[in-house]
């Protein structure tokens, strides 16, 4: 739990960030975030069999961490693009993706995490939006159909169009309008805020969150490389803070994690109780996860402190 001004928040971690291309024992380093008691909650690309799927759900309920399903890295990796233009591709993608949805409810996830496809050309985007909204709006149902009395919620990441993510969503403005419609037929989206996509899409921080307002059901600090003379951290790398070549300061977490406070986000009804802010920092080749993870952390809580000095 992290004080931010007024406000309490849950602290979590991105297992899958910082393990991501890591040689690991899954079940030893999900325990091991579990024992640690300044975390809250775990973010995780949780296994989809229910045999290797149970006793990690064990370990979470039994160490009292809220597990968020992150599945964008997932989705990367397999090509996964549910506003593919052509329908059988976006078919196998709406399969996969309800499997996850089925995996990640079982878990009992209150979030999971997801994004848009890749960009498209401009004359083409309002088409694939309405083909991602599609399917999204199909997740959603079959969320609440699962458990509805306390469905999953489907927590919307908006990327960079230009950098290198370069998906379809997008400008904040763009993803705000896409989410509030979304809303009208089905209640359980909303937006994951990261402040590392934040500034890749080259947004005021403050603005961007004030945008966003009530649909804001999510938050990450994560660092990132805006010069391509430093490709190991160019783009969206979430590298560590302080690494040369990072584009994320200290006095940018502040107005991000102040942006938060002033958005109400801690003081609303949200699907995981608390208001989250996870850490997601991925770990360079021939380094340390665990090195990775108190670099975030310790940005974190640094940040909370200079601002309760405010106070």
């Amino acid at each position: 739990m992290i004080r931010i001004g007024n406000s309490l928040f849950a602290t979590g971690v991105v297992h899958n960030a910082a393990y991501g291309g890591i040689q690991h024992d899954t079940c030893a380093t999900i325990r091991a975030l579990a024992l640690r008691p300044e975390l809250d909650v775990i973010e995780a690309a949780w296994p989809l069999d229910a045999d290797s799927r149970q006793p990690l759900k064990e370990v979470t309920v039994d160490a009292g961490v809220l597990p968020i399903h992150a599945a964008g890295g997932q989705m990367r990796q397999k090509g996964i693009n549910p506003n593919a233009a052509d329908p059988t591709e976006r078919k196998q993608a709406l399969d996969w993706l309800k499997v996850i949805v089925s995996s990640a409810s079982d878990m009992g996830a209150r979030l999971l995490v997801l994004c848009s496809g890749p960009d498209t050309k401009p004359e083409d985007r309002d088409k694939a939006k309405g083909y991602l909204a599609d399917v999204l709006r199909t997740l959603c149902q079959y969320a609440q159909d699962l458990r509805p009395d306390d469905p999953l919620w489907i927590s919307f990441e908006h990327f960079d169009r230009t950098l290198d993510q370069k998906r379809l969503f997008g400008p904040t403005v763009e993803t705000v309008d896409f989410i509030r419609t979304l809303r009208k037929d089905v209640e359980n989206i909303g937006i994951l805020a990261d402040l590392s996509h934040l500034v890749q899409l080259k947004e005021s921080i403050s603005k961007s969150i004030a945008t966003i307002g009530d649909l804001l059901i999510h938050a990450h600090v994560a660092n990132c490389g805006l010069n391509p003379d430093y490709p190991a951290m160019f783009g969206d790398s979430h590298c560590r803070f302080g690494a040369l070549g990072g584009a994320v300061t200290k006095a940018d977490v502040i107005e991000f994690l102040t942006a938060l406070d002033d958005n109400g986000f801690a003081h609303r009804p949200l699907p995981t109780g608390r208001a989250v802010i996870s850490v997601e920092m991925k770990t360079p080749a021939g380094g340390d996860p665990e090195i990775s993870i108190a670099n975030g952390l310790r940005m974190l809580k640094q940040a909370a402190a200079e601002i309760a000095m405010t106070y």
